[in-house]
């Protein structure tokens, strides 16, 4: 592995090459570490925004100081001692201690931005390692779903789904007022087919809670969106697979089940991770249109 390294390392800083395959190999270089990269610097600054530009400008530092590097097999090593110098740059050059002392507006509004992507940070932090991938691929370092199917070898379906529960545990880690801004769900391009075929008519009823018989949950279809109804609060929502159910504008789950027959019965709710309680369907309702009343 390190004597592969070391003539990709030696290929991007030959001169007798040409400039396209310098480029070539240095972008081997890039691709070989760009994920260790954005983690070392994201452990540095607790911000992915800040950790994105930290990395970046490493392997811009890198590119034009390749001829420096003695060993070309520690090019990793090198790399990271870039990134902490990158990092440590940014660190210093935040303006928060000027901030605090002007007690201005500006000072609460980047307070607040810092603190968010703090936390943000965090939230990616706690990920398993396969959401933790597909976040820095996706999100960070501007790969395609299919470059990441790619590089991790798995079918593009599965890199959707990984997203897809990575939203779901990152905004379970934040505040409602930090959640609504971050990594925000949709419902996709192939939930909104299968709703427009009539794959998910099967959710639309009335349900209700055995331990809350006041709370009437009914789903119906406005459009193209498959919408909620329940507590006073409406919400549209997205499907993580085909028997699971997510409210976009804040984290509530429902995980449907079926009777023997195949038919959907009922479903599990669950806020932030925890169950809440199973409501059971009631009745079929294939309205289109809000319910006119509202438990």
């Amino acid at each position: 592995m390190n004597g592969d390294l070391a003539e990709v390392v030696e290929r991007a800083r030959d001169d007798d090459l040409s400039i396209d395959e310098q480029h070539a190999a240095f972008a081997e270089l890039v691709r070989r570490f760009e994920e260790s990269a954005f983690g070392w610097a994201l452990q540095y600054l607790d911000n992915p925004v800040e950790a994105k530009d930290a990395t970046q400008d490493a392997f811009i530092t890198a590119w034009l100081n390749l001829r420096q590097l003695r060993a070309p097999a520690a090019f990793g090593v090198w790399l990271k001692r870039l990134i902490a110098s990158q990092c440590n740059r940014r660190k210093r050059s935040r303006p928060i201690a000027q901030l605090l002392s002007e007690h201005g507006a500006a000072t609460n509004i980047e307070y607040e931005r810092i603190e968010r992507q703090r936390l943000l940070a965090a939230a990616i932090a706690k990920l398993s390692e396969r959401e933790y991938r597909v976040v820095v691929l996706f999100y960070f370092l501007g790969r395609t779903m299919a470059e990441i199917a790619g590089i991790l070898g798995v079918p593009k379906g599965t890199v959707g789904k990984r997203l897809h529960s990575a939203r779901i545990a990152i905004r379970r880690q934040l505040p409602r007022a930090v959640r609504i801004e971050v990594l925000g769900l949709q419902p996709s391009p192939r939930f909104v087919r299968k709703l427009r075929e009539g794959m998910f008519d099967e959710y639309v009823g009335e349900y209700r809670f055995a331990a809350r018989p006041d709370l009437v949950v009914r789903i119906v279809r406005e459009g193209s969106a498959l919408v909620s109804y329940g507590g006073g609060q409406r919400a549209v929502l997205a499907s993580l697979d085909d028997d699971t159910l997510v409210a976009t504008e804040f984290d509530g789950e429902g995980r449907f089940q079926r009777d023997r027959s195949g038919h959907v019965v009922r479903f599990v709710y669950y806020e932030f991770g925890a169950r809440l309680g199973i409501a059971t369907k009631t009745t079929a309702n294939r309205r289109t249109s809000p319910p006119s009343n509202q438990a």
